[in-house]
C-alpha cells in the first residue's frame, strides 16, 4: 500500500479528505502538526502558507509515495509558488476540492495547480465522492 501526503492552504479539505478516503468518522479538528493517519499524511495548513515551512514538507515527503497539492475551487487565489512541485522527488498530482460548491471556479483552480507545476489533476468532492475513486487508485 502506497502514502500519500496532502498539502494546501487551512481550509482547502485536507483533513475531511483523509477522513472520507479512510473511512474516519467525521470530527471537526484543526491539525496542529504532521499526523499519520495509515495510508494518508496530513500536513497543517501552515506549512504552505508560510516559506520556512517548506523545508518540513520536503522532508516529510520522503515518507510517502504520491504529494497531493490541494486547491479549493472556491478560492481566488492560491499560495502556491510557480513550479511548487519540483522541490518533491514523489509524484505530484493536484486536486481541485469542492467541485460541487455553487460559485466555485474549477477551471481558475486547475489554473492554479498546474501553474505550480502539477501534470495531473484531479476534480474531487469529499460530500459527493467524486474523483475519490481516482486517488484511492493511486494508492493501491
Amino acid at each position: 500500500m502506497k502514502k500519500m501526503m496532502l498539502i494546501g492552504e487551512s481550509g482547502v479539505g485536507k483533513t475531511t479528505m483523509i477522513q472520507v478516503l479512510s473511512g474516519e468518522s467525521f470530527t471537526s479538528r484543526k491539525t496542529m502538526a504532521v499526523e499519520f493517519c495509515g495510508q494518508f499524511i496530513d500536513t497543517p495548513g501552515e506549512f504552505i502558507e508560510n516559506r520556512r515551512f517548506y523545508p518540513a514538507l520536503i522532508t516529510t515527503s520522503a515518507d510517502c509515495d504520491v504529494v497531493a497539492m490541494l486547491q479549493d475551487a472556491t478560492r481566488i487565489s492560491s499560495l502556491f509558488p510557480p513550479l511548487f512541485s519540483s522541490i518533491f522527488t514523489r509524484r505530484v498530482v493536484g486536486v481541485v476540492t469542492k467541485v460541487d460548491v455553487d460559485g466555485g471556479n474549477v477551471e481558475r483552480a486547475e489554473r492554479f495547480l498546474k501553474n505550480a507545476g502539477a501534470r495531473e489533476i484531479i476534480r474531487s468532492s469529499s460530500i459527493t465522492g467524486a474523483g475519490l475513486d481516482i486517488l484511492k487508485e493511486m494508492l493501491q
